[in-house]
C-alpha cells in the first residue's frame, strides 16, 4: 500500500514521518480512541475525487466520541473542511481510504484520563480491498461483543480485537474471512463490515440492534435496493441455519465496498458464484460512489474546486 507523503495532525499539514504518538500515552496503554474510515473515490468522467458520504461518516464519529466519553477536538465543519485539505496537499487524484483517528493523548496517563485529545487525517491510496471474486467465510468461535459491555455501535480501536481473533482463527483454519455470531446464536456481522443475505430474493440483513456497526454503506445499500433496483430489502434477525440456506451472500463495508460470499463453512451459497442480485447492487453502489449520474449527489463531497 502506498503512503501519503503528508498527513494532517491537530489541524497542521505535516509530513508523514513526523506523525508520532508517545508510547505511554493513553490511547496505546487503554485503546482510548475512535476513529472513521472513509473511501474517495476519483472520477475520470468528472476530473474529480469524491469522498463518499463524508458528512455521514463524520456524524457517526460523534457519536462514538459521545458514547466513549471523548471530547471531540474539532468541530464537524472543521474535520470536513480539513478532510479536503489534507487530500489537496497531497495532490491525489486517484481512489483513496482516509482515516480520521481522534484518541486522548496524556502522556502515561490512567484508564480515566481524558484530555488532551489529538486527532489526526490520514489519506492513502488503495485499490479494492477484496479481489472481485468472492470468498470462502466461516462462523468463527468467537461471540460478537455486545452493547452492553462493549458496543459495537462505538467504531473504536478497542472493538477491533474482537475482529481480529475472528479473523486470524478464519484464516489459520483456511477460510478467508468470518462471521460472527451473537452470544444468542444469531447472526451479527463480519470482522469488519455488514453482512447481507439474499432468500426467494429478498435481500436480509441485521437489524442495528444486532450488536453491529450502523454502517453507512449499509445504508446506502438499503436505500440503493429501494430506488434504483426496486426492491424491498428487510432487517430482521439471521439464524445461523439461514447461512447455508441463501441463495446469495455478500459482505458491505467502507473498507469490503461490495463483495460476495461463495461458501460459508464450506456450504456453497447458491450456485457458488457471485449472484445476481449481488452483482446488480454492487453496480448500482459503484455508480453511486463516483459521481457523473450516480444517484443522490448529496452523498459525494467534491475535493477540488
Amino acid at each position: 500500500m502506498a503512503k501519503p507523503r503528508l498527513l494532517l495532525m491537530n489541524g497542521r499539514i505535516i509530513p508523514y514521518e513526523d506523525a508520532r504518538v508517545h508510547v505511554l500515552s493513553t490511547a496505546m496503554k487503554y485503546a482510548a480512541s475512535v476513529y472513521e474510515a472513509m473511501r474517495a473515490y476519483w472520477s475520470d468522467p468528472d476530473q474529480q475525487l469524491y469522498v463518499f458520504r463524508l458528512r455521514d461518516h463524520l456524524r457517526r464519529l460523534q457519536r462514538s466520541a459521545k458514547i466513549a466519553r471523548i471530547p471531540l477536538p474539532a468541530d464537524l465543519a472543521r474535520l470536513e473542511q480539513e478532510t479536503r485539505e489534507v487530500i489537496r496537499a497531497n495532490g491525489f487524484r486517484e481512489d483513496l481510504h482516509v482515516r480520521l483517528i481522534v484518541f486522548v493523548d496524556t502522556d502515561d496517563g490512567g484508564l480515566a484520563s481524558r484530555e488532551p485529545v489529538s486527532y489526526v487525517l490520514a489519506p492513502i491510496p488503495t485499490g479494492r480491498y477484496f479481489g472481485a471474486g468472492g470468498l470462502h467465510v466461516a462462523v468463527s468461535s468467537w461471540d460478537r461483543t455486545s452493547d452492553n459491555a462493549i458496543p459495537p455501535r462505538v467504531k473504536a480501536a478497542a472493538n477491533y480485537q474482537n475482529s481480529r481473533l475472528a479473523l486470524l482463527q478464519a484464516r489459520t483454519d483456511g477460510y478467508d474471512d468470518a462471521i460472527l455470531l451473537n452470544s444468542d446464536g444469531s447472526v451479527a456481522e463480519g470482522p469488519g463490515y455488514t453482512l447481507f443475505l439474499v432468500r426467494d430474493e429478498q435481500p436480509i440483513t441485521s437489524p442495528v440492534t444486532s450488536n453491529i456497526l450502523e454502517g453507512v454503506t449499509r445504508a446506502t445499500l438499503l436505500t440503493l435496493f429501494r430506488e434504483t433496483l426496486s426492491v424491498e430489502p428487510r432487517e430482521r434477525e439471521i439464524d445461523r441455519t439461514e447461512l447455508y440456506i441463501a441463495d446469495e451472500a455478500f459482505f458491505a463495508g467502507t473498507a469490503a465496498e461490495v463483495t460476495p460470499i461463495l461458501s460459508v463453512d464450506r456450504h456453497p451459497i447458491g450456485d457458488g458464484a457471485v449472484g445476481p442480485l449481488t452483482a446488480k447492487v454492487r453496480e448500482a453502489y459503484f455508480q453511486a460512489v463516483r459521481g457523473g449520474s450516480g444517484p443522490h449527489p448529496e452523498w459525494r463531497t467534491s475535493v477540488y474546486p
